[in-house]
């Protein structure tokens, strides 16, 4: 995102907020609808072209797996893949996570960093990674992904505290319904939690290992008891 917001010195600056649009980008956040929103997360899209947008995919003559890459969610306007939200006081972009990546069970929409920003504070946690599982109705649950601290020991009064400020910080609409310990949790070449592949094993869907750096901890994940039967 860096090629569209950016933060400059001539105007105030707020912790995780990015306080500038760049020259020249026509940028907006909206809702499922299409419609612009501030104050809610939502996708990220360009109204208007701007020079530095990709105008098509080496191969694709016809421009149609271009246009399902970046048209197809939105008439009219590039979607960038990208969530964010527009605090409504400051004006300010809190960059949220990958489209793909939102979770929204029972319709609270949220990304995943702000379940790590609190989850992680914990002393016992040394990681985390959370994603949704759906049943074959598409109902969506919440799955958190915890890689203990050695010497610590995963217990219900641990499990208990992290639902408690879950809660507290967020809602309780917001705390995940099943916590998992795994050994490992992995991490893409480009040093980002594989999200989407983690999402993809646990609802039988296929998956490209190429890009994670440490795919062997990708067994962890797969034919888990507790998340069988949803």
């Amino acid at each position: 995102m860096s090629s569209t917001v950016a933060n400059t010195l001539s105007l105030p600056a707020y912790k995780g907020e990015i306080n500038a649009v760049n020259l020249g980008v026509s940028l907006q956040v909206i809702d499922k609808a299409g419609n612009p929103v501030v104050g809610e997360m939502g996708d990220i899209v360009f109204s208007k072209p701007m020079p530095s947008l990709p105008i098509g995919f080496w191969g694709d003559f016809d421009r149609s797996a271009y246009r399902e890459k970046y048209f197809s969610k939105y008439s009219g306007v590039f979607t960038t893949g990208d969530s964010a939200i527009i605090n409504p006081i400051t004006k300010n972009w809190i960059i949220c996570c990958r489209s793909d990546e939102m979770l929204n069970p029972n319709g609270t929409r949220y990304g995943s960093s702000e379940i790590y920003d609190i989850v992680e504070v914990f002393p016992e946690v040394q990681d985390s990674l959370c994603v949704s599982q759906y049943n074959k109705d598409m109902e969506e649950r919440v799955i958190l992904f915890l890689k203990l601290q050695e010497g610590c020991s995963y217990s219900e009064e641990l499990i208990s505290r992290i639902q408690e400020a879950i809660e507290k910080h967020l809602s309780a609409l917001h705390v995940p319904e099943v916590f998992i310990e795994v050994q490992e949790i992995p991490y893409s070449i480009a040093e980002k939690k594989a999200e989407i592949i983690v999402k993809k094993i646990i609802n039988n869907q296929p998956f490209n290992q190429d890009t994670v750096r440490n795919p062997g901890c990708l067994k962890y994940y797969f034919n888990i008891p507790a998340l069988q039967g949803f």
